[in-house]
């Protein structure tokens, strides 16, 4: 449930209905009610976009079939040693804390 309340517009100073988005609209003079949240969430989101374009094994509308394949299977191997990573490390912890447990 989303709660409906009043904030002052900070363009034109009126009081208006506000839902708590990043994208909520003055009902008086379009402007945004939370311009620096708004430009920072815009800002995030470009960021975001730019980092995963740029990175190597990033699958481009005008790759071939089998650069796509390739790419695909590339980031699914790289996810797979990644968290094959963490559960080695995870498992190396318990056993050290375990071990040192035992040793008590």
């Amino acid at each position: 449930m989303s709660q409906v309340r009043e904030i002052k517009c900070p363009h034109c100073g009126e009081w208006t209905l506000w839902n708590g988005g990043i994208d909520d609209r003055c009902l008086y003079c379009s402007g945004f009610l939370e311009p620096q949240r708004f430009s920072r969430e815009v800002e995030i989101k470009v960021n975001r976009e730019l980092l995963k374009e740029n990175d190597y094994l990033f699958i481009k509308p005008t790759d071939g079939a089998f650069t796509r394949w390739y790419k695909s299977s590339l980031n699914s191997l790289r996810w797979t040693v990644y968290y094959v990573q963490i559960a080695f490390f995870l498992f190396a912890t318990c056993l050290l804390v375990l071990l040192s447990l035992m040793a008590v």
